[in-house]
């Protein structure tokens, strides 16, 4: 497996803002924010090398991403004519939907689906959201996104990909973590490549985005939502090798992992959720939080996406709940050190939780 991933790593290659694979006669191109390189990765496409078809997985969020997923795409497939087969977003977060526009234009005829009905809604409510706050295009907000995104009632039948011997599959059964409704695509190969789209359900760098706001129409206090989300990405360490399978994992933020770099992936992010919370806990004070967590992660959390981080939703809910008595973000540091409520999935070990996956 060690082997592997030395493979792997040879055969990404990164130019001009993207990275992309060669396996099994595909290409699969993850596409960047050359404006954000360590927040945006959340577009990729997936080519047939014999066939020429194509589709893709979530559409970024700016005017760079769309141009560079277009241009790239109709160069793999040979063709500026070509539609791509489909389109699947993972969920309805804008920075993942945000080229939707410019697809339905040059290609009205690919299908554009998400996991649910209320995933759709979600997105629905987010572009909404920004449009109205003038974050999205006048463009980008001409869309009839009720007419355009469509629930995936059956993969098998919807999610067509012309290349021989490829299983692709939606998986809805993940608990609410990111973003309360997401799905993910798994593309197996003939060899046993295993290659996971996840968006943002697993592996997430820079942010912590609980989005449920819609569900209530208000922020939610969601430190037991982050507890069952750090057990999901632990589980998933464990079931991404289950029946021999050689795992690829293609987050919507952060890098592509192999299964070895994947669980060193996956102990960053829960020793970044282990420090949030140990500062949630005892300061009133977003601003002091964020910067904190960017100086103890500068690889991880850029400086400039504290307003984007959810933080809100912790801050200052999170120390007014052990009796902090926040006002205005002041004390930035609680006067007495509280420890987070206890959380089985953060409170044990990575050796603990390498433990658990071996007994399975």
């Amino acid at each position: 497996m060690l082997l592997l991933s030395i493979i792997l790593l040879l055969l990404i290659s990164f130019a001009d803002g993207t990275g992309t694979i060669t396996l099994d006669s595909l290409l699969i191109t993850q596409v960047q924010d050359t404006s954000a390189p360590k927040e945006n990765s959340n577009a990729y496409i997936v080519t047939s090398m014999i066939s020429r078809q194509g589709f893709f997985v979530d559409a970024g969020s700016s005017n760079d991403i769309s141009r560079q997923l277009i241009s790239i795409y109709q160069q793999q497939v040979q063709s500026a004519s070509k539609p791509p087969q489909f389109v699947f977003i993972t969920h309805g977060h804008p920075d993942h939907t945000g080229s939707i526009a410019l697809i339905q234009q040059l290609y009205p005829s690919t299908p554009i689906y998400l996991i649910s009905q209320q995933a759709i809604k979600e997105a629905i409510q987010w572009i909404d959201f920004y449009c109205r706050n003038n974050i999205y295009s006048t463009s980008q907000c001409a869309v009839d996104y009720t007419k355009v995104l469509r629930t995936l009632t059956s993969p098998r039948t919807q999610l067509i990909f012309d290349h021989p011997s490829v299983r692709l599959n939606a998986i809805s059964n993940f608990i609410k973590g990111e973003s309360s409704y997401a799905g993910l695509l798994s593309l197996t190969t003939s060899s046993k490549n295993y290659l996971l789209f996840t968006g943002d359900s697993i592996t997430i760098r820079s942010h912590m985005f609980i989005s449920n706001f819609f569900d209530t129409e208000k922020l939610p206090s969601s430190d037991d939502a982050l507890c069952a989300w750090a057990g999901s990405m632990q589980e998933s360490v464990c079931t991404v090798k289950l029946g021999g399978r050689k795992p690829i994992i293609l987050p919507g933020h952060g890098t592509i992992s192999t299964d070895i770099s994947y669980a060193n992936d996956v102990a960053m992010n829960i020793a970044w959720l282990r420090s949030v919370r140990r500062l949630t806990f005892n300061s009133c004070n977003a601003t002091l939080v964020w910067a904190e967590m960017v100086r103890q992660y500068p690889d991880f959390a850029e400086a400039s996406l504290g307003a984007k981080g959810a933080l809100n939703t912790h801050v200052p809910a999170d120390a007014n709940s052990v009796n902090c008595n926040c006002v205005n973000g002041l004390p930035t540091i609680c006067p007495v050190y509280h420890e987070p409520p206890s959380c089985l999935h953060l409170d044990r070990s990575d050796s603990e939780t390498t433990l658990a996956c071996d007994m399975q």
